[in-house]
């Protein structure tokens, strides 16, 4: 029984010594493994938005975007990761586009595809024939006769996943110009007041929006039929939020979504009828 109880003490010494070690290890290692991943990500921001010499990271939900901008400063473009399901597992890949909307590259991090076929999605000439590339290209060249991709032979599945998630890809770059939408559209709008209305949760919502020298000055509330509960909190947050941001990019009130939104439309509305056309 005392031998028994001496090896089990010694293989618990033994199990706490190792999981010490590795402990230690992953301290000591995971530093220098972030610090290469982060130059890696960068090189391939570089490599698919080749015009960038520096890069701006902006969360638009859980997407993470990151505008490029050349040497004088100017917005060239940016550049967005995702994940899509191959054959054999997931394929991550990052894509970068210009301000007209066009591919200007396209890069795999990460497959697990089948050797000689399906990985051949990480070679050149499969991703350089995105290039230039609009959505209304993303489609094989045996399929359609206005498409302009070519797929791998013998590894459909594996093309065709490189290629939705390219067309995935558009989606979130359509959100991004929405974005910019939102954060500069205060750049086009002449001096001036302005109404506008948003759908709330009771009914409409109306504002008068008052712009001087390209800044919001004013925000007044002309309608609105909300439950006061909810919309005191709206009517103190959003406007005070929106004019230190000069954008209507902000956060929703918590319990109160609808006649956030209905508020946020509104003044979106009368801000776009002041735009330079």
């Amino acid at each position: 029984m005392k031998k028994i109880i001496i090896r089990s003490l010694l293989l618990a010494i033994v199990a706490s010594l190792a999981a010490w070690a590795l402990s230690l290890t992953y301290k000591n290692t995971k530093p220098i493994i972030d610090a290469y991943a982060k130059q890696q990500a960068k090189k391939a921001r570089k490599e698919v938005l080749p015009e960038a010499s520096e890069f701006e990271l902006v969360n638009i939900g859980e997407q993470e975007y990151f505008i490029g901008y050349d040497e004088r400063g100017e917005r060239v473009g940016v550049s967005i990761k995702t994940k899509t399901r191959g054959y054999s597992g997931p394929i991550e890949m990052i894509m970068g586009f210009d301000m007209k909307g066009e591919i200007t590259g396209l890069k795999i991090l990460n497959q697990i595809e089948t050797p000689g076929l399906g990985s051949k999605i990480v070679e050149d000439w499969f991703s350089k024939q995105f290039i230039k590339l609009k959505a209304e290209d993303l489609s094989f060249t045996k399929e359609d006769p206005q498409g302009k991709v070519e797929a791998i032979t013998a590894a459909t599945i594996s093309s065709r996943a490189a290629l939705e998630g390219a067309k995935g890809l558009f989606g979130l770059y359509g959100d991004f110009l929405k974005y910019l939408k939102k954060v500069e559209i205060l750049k086009y709008i002449r001096d001036g007041s302005y109404t506008g209305e948003g759908g709330g949760f009771s009914g409409p919502i109306r504002v008068r929006v008052t712009v001087q020298n390209h800044r919001i000055i004013r925000i007044a509330i002309l309608e609105r039929q909300e439950v006061v509960e909810y919309w005191s909190k709206v009517r103190e947050k959003i406007p005070q939020e929106i004019l230190e941001k000069q954008n209507v990019d902000v956060d929703i009130v918590s319990g109160a979504t609808y006649s956030s939104k209905g508020l946020i439309e509104a003044i979106t509305n009368a801000l776009e009828k002041g735009i330079e056309r």
